[in-house]
């Protein structure tokens, strides 16, 4: 412990003796000095913080996974809005435009190509023949199965939807020539090849239980 007498000594030496006042402002100034310095230091290497790489929190939001995730709920959701005045979903447009494309052809037949369940068929032609859009028909070729017919009021409504699709699809590559849309499919269908999902058909039609897929047709 410093005796309080050498502390006053010391005190009244600074305030009035020039030399030792002068000596000890430098001191003060050359330690107000190093300390700006450190704390320039520590801005600076907090600012080369910020400016460096992204951190491993922000990488998803500019990875191909996340961004086509992202599109493709936001382009589903406005999609269903867009059919929403037919009362149709999407699902049941597909299949529409599935029988449409291939009239007279059995349930089987259909679902297969459009990788649909046997038992999620069976439900989705029921839905649209209780609307009087679909009519199963007995198949000549075959009394074991059913022939898909639209109805008249099913061909309306089918053209109806294949126009509002038209003007969707429009709307989302309005900032696109034809040439990059083009690009476009071509670089999503690589995509989808990687994850194993054919270009003409749509994933959700496949995703289904074991059980599903060896249900019997009605």
């Amino acid at each position: 412990m410093i005796p309080c007498r050498t502390i006053y000594r010391k005190i009244l030496s600074e305030r009035y003796n020039p030399t030792v006042r002068q000596q000890s402002a430098k001191r003060r100034q050359g330690s107000r000095s190093a300390a700006d310095t450190s704390k320039a230091g520590a801005e600076c290497a907090g600012a080369e913080g910020m400016a460096g790489p992204p951190a491993a929190s922000s990488l998803a939001f500019h990875s191909v996974g996340f961004t086509v995730s992202s599109i493709g709920y936001a382009t589903a959701r406005r999609f269903r809005e867009t059919l929403a005045p037919l009362k149709l979903e999407p699902r049941e447009f597909a299949l529409l435009r599935g029988v449409g494309a291939s009239e007279g052809q059995s349930q089987q037949a259909i679902g297969e190509r459009l990788q649909i369940p046997p038992s999620r068929m069976v439900a989705f032609v029921d839905a649209l023949e209780a609307r009087g859009l679909l009519e199963r028909r007995a198949n000549p070729q075959d009394r074991r199965s059913w022939a898909l017919h639209l109805t008249r009021d099913g061909r309306e409504v089918l053209e109806s939807a294949l126009t509002l699709a038209a003007g969707y699809e429009a709307s989302l590559c309005a900032q696109m020539s034809d040439a990059e849309r083009e690009l476009l499919l071509e670089l999503l269908q690589r995509v989808g090849r990687s994850l194993g999902v054919p270009s003409s058909t749509h994933a959700a039609h496949a995703d289904a239980e074991p059980a599903e897929r060896l249900a019997v047709e009605r």
